[in-house]
């Protein structure tokens, strides 16, 4: 079996120190992605010879290609993703802060193949409290 899977990633972050007490930060990324299977094929395998009760002679089968459901041709998978990241931290003294993060990921599932078209928006806004002793 030939896998191959492209991955390109561009990135981007800024940091700014607004004051002795604020910081922000910021990230941007978008991927391209694209998989495929290719030469699927499986040799013998005496493990899999089903309810046969002769253990003794090894079967002699082997897979065929039109046995794995198309496997080839529902490999094609290219999706896109873009991630922000905005995040803000608040220093009230030097043992206390407070940070709040949001996140947001924007898929685009360009084939929709194996599960459906997995194209979607996730957003999440985190908050926490950091006390160093």
């Amino acid at each position: 079996m030939n896998y191959k899977d492209d991955v390109n990633t561009l990135m981007a972050t800024a940091n700014w120190q607004a004051n002795k007490k604020l910081s922000l930060n910021f990230g941007i990324a978008y991927s391209l992605s694209k998989s495929k299977v290719k030469d699927v094929s499986f040799v013998s395998d005496p493990h899999t010879n089903g309810d046969r009760l002769d253990t003794l002679t090894p079967w002699k089968g082997t897979y065929d290609l039109a046995n794995t459901n198309q496997m080839e041709s529902y490999s094609e998978l290219e999706y896109n993703i873009l991630d922000f990241n905005l995040e803000a931290r608040y220093s009230f003294s030097n043992n206390l802060d407070l940070t709040v993060n949001y996140m947001l990921t924007d898929v685009d599932d360009r084939e929709n193949y194996v599960y459906g078209d997995e194209s979607g928006l996730y957003q999440s806004l985190r908050a926490w409290v950091t006390y160093r002793f």
